[in-house]
C-alpha cells in the first residue's frame, strides 16, 4: 500500500495476514526495499506478528514499527549489498530492547532512545511486544550538521521526567507520527522542524536552531493546556531554554509565547465546542479544561476570536 504528497510517499506492510511460513521473507523484502537490508529472527510460536509505515521525503525518512518479540540483524553481507549510508535514531515508545554491536551490548526500554550507524553490523533484538519510531538521517546531513562522518559505537539517550530530553523526543514521536499518518503537501519546513529536534535529542545544540524549539515549545502547550498557571518560564524550562531565548524562538516565527498559548487554548476549545460526544457539557467546563481562570474570560476571548461566543458556536 502506497500514497503520494508532491515530495512525499508513503508506503506499508503488515504481516498479519500473511501466512506463517512466509512472514519472514516478505518482511525482510518489504525492509530492504523501504528501509535497510537485514536477517529477522523470531521464537514466538504464531511467527512475526509486525506492522511498519514508512514516509520518504526528500532528505529526511520516517518509520513506525510494531511487532511481537523479535531479533533483526544487520550483517557485512547485508551492508556490503545494500548499504545505508544512514544514522537511524529510534525512539523506543514500547517493550525492552537490546543492541548488539562490535564493542558491547546495549540495553534499554520503553521511553528510552538509540542513534546508531546503519551500516556497522549490529542485532537489535525485542524480547516483548514493541513499538518504535524511526527518524533516518542521511550521513551527509548528520556530517553536515555535527561536523562527524559517523558514529564509532551507538548512542543510547535515556530521559526521565521533567527533562527537557524527554520533551524534545516526545514532539519528534507526534511529528512523526502525524506525518505519516498525513504526509504533509511541502515538506520542507517538517523535514527542518525534525532535524532541529535530531540536534536536540542527540545533544547537538546549534545556536542557529529555532524551529526544533518552537516545536517543542508548542507540544509542551499542548500538553500543559489545563493549567491556567502555564508561563513562559514553565515553558522555557520545560523545553531546556532561557526565557528570552523562548521569546526569540516565537519572535522569529512572527507571534509571541502569550499569543501562541490564547490561540492553542482557543483551537482546543472549539474543538471541544464541536465534538457531539460533548454536547452535554458546560461552557465552563470547557473553559477549565482548556485553562481559562474563568467562564468569562473564556468567552469574551473566543467571540473576538471566531466571532461568536461558545453557545452560539455550538448552537445552542
Amino acid at each position: 500500500m502506497g500514497t503520494t504528497s508532491a515530495a512525499a510517499v508513503t508506503t506499508a506492510f503488515s504481516t498479519a495476514r500473511v501466512p506463517l511460513q512466509d512472514r519472514l521473507p516478505l518482511w525482510e523484502d518489504y525492509n530492504k526495499r523501504s528501509l535497510i537490508g537485514l536477517s529477522c529472527r523470531t521464537l514466538a510460536s504464531d511467527g512475526l506478528v509486525a506492522a511498519q509505515r514508512n514516509l520518504r521525503m526528500p532528505r529526511l525518512r520516517f518509520t513506525e514499527i510494531r511487532g511481537n518479540d523479535h531479533v533483526v540483524e544487520r550483517s557485512q553481507e547485508n551492508i556490503r549489498t545494500v548499504p545505508a549510508e544512514t544514522l537511524p535514531l529510534c525512539l523506543l515508545l514500547e517493550g525492552e530492547a537490546f543492541y548488539y554491536h562490535s564493542g558491547g551490548c546495549e540495553t534499554f526500554s520503553a521511553g528510552d532512545a538509540i542513534l546508531y550507524d546503519a551500516d556497522q553490523p549490529f542485532i537489535y533484538g525485542f524480547s516483548t511486544n514493541m513499538r518504535q519510531i524511526i527518524l533516518d538521517v542521511p550521513r551527509s546531513l548528520y556530517s553536515e550538521r555535527t561536523g562527524q562522518s559517523g558514529l564509532a559505537a551507538p548512542l543510547v539517550l535515556r530521559a526521565g521526567p521533567g527533562s527537557p530530553l524527554t520533551e524534545h523526543t516526545r514532539t519528534a514521536v507526534t511529528t512523526i507520527h502525524h506525518a505519516l499518518q498525513a504526509p504533509p503537501e511541502n515538506p520542507n519546513a517538517m523535514e527542518d522542524g525534525c532535524l532541529d529536534l535530531f540536534d536536540l535529542i542527540i545533544g547537538n545544540h546549534p545556536s542557529s536552531i529555532t524551529g526544533g524549539y518552537l516545536l517543542s515549545a508548542r507540544e509542551y502547550i499542548r500538553n500543559h493546556l489545563h493549567e491556567a498557571d502555564l508561563s513562559a518560564s514553565r515553558i522555557s524550562h520545560g523545553i531546556g531554554i532561557s526565557e528570552r531565548h523562548l521569546a526569540r524562538v516565537f519572535a522569529a516565527n512572527d507571534t509571541t509565547v502569550g499569543k501562541d498559548v490564547l490561540a492553542i487554548r482557543l483551537r482546543r476549545a472549539a474543538e471541544m465546542l464541536a465534538d457531539p460526544k460533548l454536547r452535554s457539557a458546560q461552557v465552563g467546563t470547557i473553559a477549565a479544561a482548556t485553562g481559562f481562570a474563568s467562564a468569562a474570560h473564556f468567552s469574551r476571548s473566543f467571540k473576538q476570536a471566531y466571532g461568536c461566543t461558545p453557545r452560539e458556536a455550538r448552537g445552542a
